[in-house]
Protein backbone atom coordinates (compact mmCIF):
# COMPACT_ATOMS: atom_id res chain seq x y z
CA UNK A 1 0.00 0.00 0.00
CA UNK A 2 2.76 2.32 0.70
CA UNK A 3 4.59 1.29 -2.51
CA UNK A 4 1.59 2.31 -4.47
CA UNK A 5 1.32 5.62 -2.70
CA UNK A 6 4.81 6.34 -3.27
CA UNK A 7 4.27 5.66 -7.11
CA UNK A 8 1.22 7.83 -7.08
CA UNK A 9 2.94 10.69 -5.55
CA UNK A 10 5.50 10.18 -7.54
CA UNK A 11 3.41 10.77 -10.80
CA UNK A 12 1.37 13.85 -9.32
CA UNK A 13 4.97 15.34 -8.97
CA UNK A 14 5.90 14.49 -12.30
CA UNK A 15 2.78 16.06 -13.85
CA UNK A 16 3.04 19.42 -11.79
CA UNK A 17 6.79 19.80 -12.86
CA UNK A 18 5.80 19.11 -16.64
CA UNK A 19 2.72 21.66 -15.76
CA UNK A 20 4.89 24.43 -14.43
CA UNK A 21 7.46 23.81 -16.87
CA UNK A 22 4.91 24.30 -20.06
CA UNK A 23 3.20 27.52 -18.69
CA UNK A 24 6.58 28.93 -17.84
CA UNK A 25 7.19 28.71 -21.13
CA UNK A 26 4.11 29.29 -22.77
CA UNK A 27 4.35 32.85 -20.81
CA UNK A 28 7.59 33.46 -22.24
CA UNK A 29 6.51 32.73 -25.72
CA UNK A 30 3.17 34.79 -25.64
CA UNK A 31 2.60 36.36 -22.12
CA UNK A 32 -0.17 34.92 -20.80
CA UNK A 33 -0.97 30.95 -20.03
CA UNK A 34 -3.68 29.71 -21.44
CA UNK A 35 -2.32 26.13 -22.30
CA UNK A 36 -4.76 24.36 -19.74
CA UNK A 37 -7.96 25.48 -21.89
CA UNK A 38 -6.68 23.14 -24.46
CA UNK A 39 -3.83 20.81 -22.55
CA UNK A 40 -3.53 18.33 -25.95
CA UNK A 41 -3.39 21.03 -28.66
CA UNK A 42 -1.29 23.75 -26.66
CA UNK A 43 1.15 21.20 -25.71
CA UNK A 44 1.49 19.72 -28.98
CA UNK A 45 2.21 23.45 -30.51
CA UNK A 46 4.50 24.51 -28.14
CA UNK A 47 6.58 20.82 -28.27
CA UNK A 48 6.49 22.22 -31.94
CA UNK A 49 8.19 25.52 -30.88
CA UNK A 50 10.62 23.98 -28.99
CA UNK A 51 12.32 21.45 -31.29
CA UNK A 52 11.85 24.66 -33.96
CA UNK A 53 13.96 26.74 -31.65
CA UNK A 54 16.64 23.95 -30.59
CA UNK A 55 20.07 24.69 -32.17
CA UNK A 56 20.26 22.60 -35.76
CA UNK A 57 23.67 21.04 -36.38
CA UNK A 58 23.11 20.16 -39.69
CA UNK A 59 22.80 23.89 -40.96
CA UNK A 60 25.09 26.06 -38.19
CA UNK A 61 28.02 25.85 -40.27
CA UNK A 62 25.70 28.43 -42.73
CA UNK A 63 26.06 31.41 -40.14
CA UNK A 64 28.30 34.25 -41.25
CA UNK A 65 28.10 32.93 -44.81
CA UNK A 66 27.53 35.50 -47.20
CA UNK A 67 25.40 35.49 -50.40
CA UNK A 68 24.59 37.81 -53.43
CA UNK A 69 22.27 38.07 -55.65
CA UNK A 70 19.19 39.93 -57.62
CA UNK A 71 15.84 39.88 -55.51
CA UNK A 72 13.03 38.75 -58.44
CA UNK A 73 10.48 37.86 -56.27
CA UNK A 74 8.96 39.63 -53.24
CA UNK A 75 6.86 36.80 -51.05
CA UNK A 76 6.32 38.93 -48.40
CA UNK A 77 7.07 41.65 -45.66
CA UNK A 78 10.02 39.23 -44.63
CA UNK A 79 10.40 36.67 -47.45
CA UNK A 80 12.28 37.20 -50.83
CA UNK A 81 13.65 35.23 -53.84
CA UNK A 82 17.09 36.22 -55.18
CA UNK A 83 18.81 34.96 -58.22
CA UNK A 84 22.06 34.02 -56.77
CA UNK A 85 25.63 34.85 -58.53
CA UNK A 86 25.66 31.02 -59.23
CA UNK A 87 23.07 30.44 -61.24
CA UNK A 88 20.54 29.13 -58.80
CA UNK A 89 18.15 30.80 -56.74
CA UNK A 90 17.66 31.07 -53.29
CA UNK A 91 14.55 31.65 -50.47
CA UNK A 92 15.54 34.17 -47.91
CA UNK A 93 13.55 34.69 -44.85
CA UNK A 94 14.61 37.97 -43.16
CA UNK A 95 16.25 37.24 -40.00
CA UNK A 96 15.25 38.83 -36.75
CA UNK A 97 11.49 39.97 -37.76
CA UNK A 98 7.80 39.04 -38.21
CA UNK A 99 5.90 40.70 -40.75
CA UNK A 100 1.88 40.41 -40.95
CA UNK A 101 0.95 37.73 -43.51
CA UNK A 102 -0.19 38.74 -46.66
CA UNK A 103 -4.04 37.96 -45.34
CA UNK A 104 -3.67 40.04 -42.32
CA UNK A 105 -4.56 43.63 -41.20
CA UNK A 106 -1.66 45.50 -42.79
CA UNK A 107 -0.04 42.40 -44.57
CA UNK A 108 -0.31 43.54 -48.04
CA UNK A 109 1.55 47.09 -47.09
CA UNK A 110 4.23 45.45 -45.62
CA UNK A 111 4.77 43.35 -48.66
CA UNK A 112 4.43 46.70 -50.61
CA UNK A 113 6.82 47.82 -48.13
CA UNK A 114 9.80 45.52 -48.87
CA UNK A 115 9.06 45.14 -52.61
CA UNK A 116 9.40 49.14 -52.82
CA UNK A 117 13.23 48.93 -51.04
CA UNK A 118 14.67 45.61 -53.08
CA UNK A 119 12.65 44.70 -55.83
CA UNK A 120 14.75 43.60 -58.82
CA UNK A 121 17.99 45.02 -56.86
CA UNK A 122 21.34 43.46 -55.87
CA UNK A 123 21.60 42.48 -52.13
CA UNK A 124 23.91 40.88 -50.26
CA UNK A 125 22.61 38.66 -47.71
CA UNK A 126 24.13 37.45 -43.95
CA UNK A 127 23.12 33.85 -43.28
CA UNK A 128 22.16 33.27 -39.35
CA UNK A 129 20.77 29.55 -40.71
CA UNK A 130 18.57 27.88 -42.74
CA UNK A 131 15.00 27.15 -41.26
CA UNK A 132 13.17 23.83 -41.68
CA UNK A 133 11.54 24.91 -44.93
CA UNK A 134 14.95 24.68 -46.33
CA UNK A 135 15.13 28.97 -46.91
CA UNK A 136 18.17 31.04 -45.78
CA UNK A 137 17.70 33.12 -42.75
CA UNK A 138 19.80 35.85 -42.90
CA UNK A 139 19.72 39.90 -42.40
CA UNK A 140 19.44 41.74 -45.87
CA UNK A 141 22.02 44.15 -46.86
CA UNK A 142 21.59 46.83 -49.86
CA UNK A 143 24.83 48.95 -50.09
CA UNK A 144 24.88 49.64 -46.57
CA UNK A 145 21.65 49.99 -45.95
CA UNK A 146 20.06 46.80 -43.15
CA UNK A 147 16.61 46.21 -44.53
CA UNK A 148 15.61 43.55 -41.60
CA UNK A 149 16.38 46.89 -39.56
CA UNK A 150 14.64 49.55 -41.58
CA UNK A 151 11.56 47.33 -42.20
CA UNK A 152 10.97 46.97 -38.14
CA UNK A 153 11.85 50.76 -37.66
CA UNK A 154 9.47 51.76 -40.22
CA UNK A 155 6.28 50.27 -38.51
CA UNK A 156 6.63 47.37 -41.10
CA UNK A 157 7.20 44.43 -38.80
CA UNK A 158 8.10 43.29 -35.82
CA UNK A 159 10.98 42.36 -33.63
CA UNK A 160 11.08 38.71 -33.43
CA UNK A 161 12.23 38.02 -30.07
CA UNK A 162 11.75 34.54 -30.24
CA UNK A 163 14.59 34.35 -32.64
CA UNK A 164 16.72 37.45 -31.91
CA UNK A 165 16.93 37.91 -28.32
CA UNK A 166 19.92 39.53 -28.24
CA UNK A 167 19.65 41.69 -31.05
CA UNK A 168 19.26 45.43 -29.48
CA UNK A 169 19.01 47.12 -32.50
CA UNK A 170 15.73 45.15 -33.58
CA UNK A 171 14.39 45.89 -30.46
CA UNK A 172 15.13 49.68 -30.20
CA UNK A 173 13.94 50.02 -33.45
CA UNK A 174 10.66 48.27 -32.58
CA UNK A 175 10.02 50.48 -29.36
CA UNK A 176 10.47 53.34 -31.60
CA UNK A 177 8.28 52.62 -34.01
CA UNK A 178 5.41 51.46 -31.51
CA UNK A 179 6.11 54.70 -29.67
CA UNK A 180 5.88 56.88 -32.93
CA UNK A 181 2.77 54.78 -34.04
CA UNK A 182 4.07 54.24 -37.56
CA UNK A 183 2.92 51.67 -40.47
CA UNK A 184 0.93 48.44 -38.59
CA UNK A 185 1.15 50.68 -35.21
CA UNK A 186 -1.39 52.82 -36.34
CA UNK A 187 -3.73 50.20 -35.05
CA UNK A 188 -4.08 50.61 -31.40
CA UNK A 189 -3.76 46.59 -30.90
CA UNK A 190 -2.19 45.72 -34.06
CA UNK A 191 -2.52 41.12 -34.45
CA UNK A 192 1.22 39.58 -34.26
CA UNK A 193 1.83 37.25 -36.78
CA UNK A 194 2.11 34.52 -34.66
CA UNK A 195 -0.98 34.83 -33.08
CA UNK A 196 -2.32 34.91 -36.81
CA UNK A 197 -0.92 32.03 -37.64
CA UNK A 198 -2.19 29.93 -34.57
CA UNK A 199 -5.78 31.24 -35.12
CA UNK A 200 -5.81 31.04 -39.25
Amino acid sequence: MAQKNNRLLQSIIIICGLALCISAFQYYQVGQINWYQDPLNSTRDLMAELDESAPDTASSSTSGVEIQGVVSSITDGDTLRINNTTGGSDIIRLYGIDAPERDQPYGSEATSALRSKVAAAKVRIVVQDTDDYGRQVGTVYLDTRNINLEMVAQGHAWWYEFFAPDNRELRQAHIKAQENHLGLWRDAKPIEPYDWRRSH
